[in-house]
């Protein structure tokens, strides 16, 4: 495996992260439950974790629900022959909705930028090649 580190401003990182989510989130599988990911390391490029993105909305009877569920399952549908087995399970890159509604979250993205990767985490770029379309 070779390890590249690239640095880069936050207002950089904001805005690739808005205009090519494909490249750092992914579907992650396991147990049963599908989730939003980003998958960070250490400066070293070790210690790689997968983080669980979400958010919640109100519905009409006032239940919080995922926004992304919906966009979760479209890309299981829409890349069911494109997983790959990871030691976490099984990952799927994002569909074409997903990407979307992604790319109209500017709050959800400060906050990665600001808790996520504040704590010493780097961010790990998606690696299936159907990522960014």
């Amino acid at each position: 495996m070779i390890r590249i580190g690239i640095e880069v401003s936050r207002i950089n990182l904001h805005s690739d992260l808005l205009e090519h989510p494909g490249r750092y989130f992914f579907i992650l599988l396991a147990d049963s439950r599908a989730s939003l990911c980003i998958r960070t390391c250490d400066a070293q490029g070790e210690n790689i974790q997968a983080h669980i993105i979400d958010g919640f909305s109100l519905d009409e009877e006032g239940n919080l629900y995922s926004v992304f569920e919906g966009g979760i399952n479209d890309a299981i549908l829409e890349h069911y022959d494109q997983k790959i087995h990871s030691f976490d399970g099984d990952e799927y890159p994002l569909s074409s909705h997903l990407m979307h509604m992604i790319s109209r979250m500017p709050d959800l993205v400060d906050w990665i930028v600001s808790s996520i990767l504040s704590e010493g985490n780097n961010l790990v770029i998606y690696s299936l090649d159907s990522c960014d379309r």
